[in-house]
């Protein structure tokens, strides 16, 4: 089994350094909230770091769904369930928890206490249990800290914030042809007929520079004069 707070603890002490959000980046607050509540906030069971990941998965899609739908492009359920488990497994815990399965576990039991915390605090029903609606409802009321005073706030908030970085980054980074082509000097993403339009299409990105637009770049660039004025002496340059 998991050491649930030596956990918790290390994941605010990895994630707080990635942090964009000041609050979040707490100290203990996740690992206080495990000590007020217990395995309540885990849906009251002693679980395996498996079991963790297994559990976090189901919420992650939801959260994708949730945050990305399919209206008249595609969404996040357009590339389910790979996209799921690249941006857990491979995205969150690579570039968030920087490899650290300990703070991983952490983040993932704070995924799980994202689904089980409404009925423990009597806001509804668990998270996957909730309508489309209600989940946007939650979901917006956790990021703007209304669950602070419950006691509950900072691990909501990890559990969250980071489910939201990571659904963002991985669909707007072109998943599935996101992957660079191994010795070739350069990603082209080439549109494929009938496939559906991915996160940079959706946007107009162009992606990648190619040879054509290096070559160009390269051109406009070759004898370009020096611009005089820059003080070197500024330490803020």
């Amino acid at each position: 089994m998991t050491n649930t707070r030596e956990a918790l603890a290390e994941m605010e002490k990895v994630l707080s350094r990635r942090a964009f959000f000041v609050k979040i980046a707490k100290g203990a607050g996740a690992a206080a909230a495990f000590d007020r509540f217990g395995n309540k906030l885990f849906g009251a069971v002693d679980r395996t770091p498996q079991a963790n990941f297994d559990e976090s998965l189901k919420i992650f899609s939801a959260f994708g769904r949730l945050v990305i739908p399919v209206d008249e492009d595609p969404g996040w359920a357009t590339f389910e369930p790979a996209i799921t488990e690249y941006g857990l497994d491979v995205y969150i815990r690579q570039v968030f928890s920087l490899g650290n399965n300990l703070a991983f576990d952490g983040l993932t039991q704070a995924i799980v206490a994202f689904n089980e915390t409404p009925p423990v605090i009597g806001f509804g029903p668990k998270f996957l249990d909730m309508s489309f609606e209600a989940q946007g409802d939650y979901l917006t009321k956790v990021l703007i800290g209304q669950f602070e005073n419950d006691g509950v706030g900072d691990i909501l908030s990890f559990g969250a914030i980071f489910q939201l970085l990571g659904c963002k980054q991985v669909f707007f980074m072109n998943f599935p042809r996101h992957r660079a082509v191994p010795n070739a000097e350069f990603h082209n993403i080439v549109p494929v007929p009938g496939a559906p339009k991915m996160g940079w299409e959706i946007m107009g990105f162009r992606g990648p520079v190619g040879p054509e637009e290096e070559a160009s770049l390269r051109a406009r660039s070759a004898n370009a004069p020096e611009i005089p004025g820059v003080d070197w002496r500024n330490p803020w340059i």
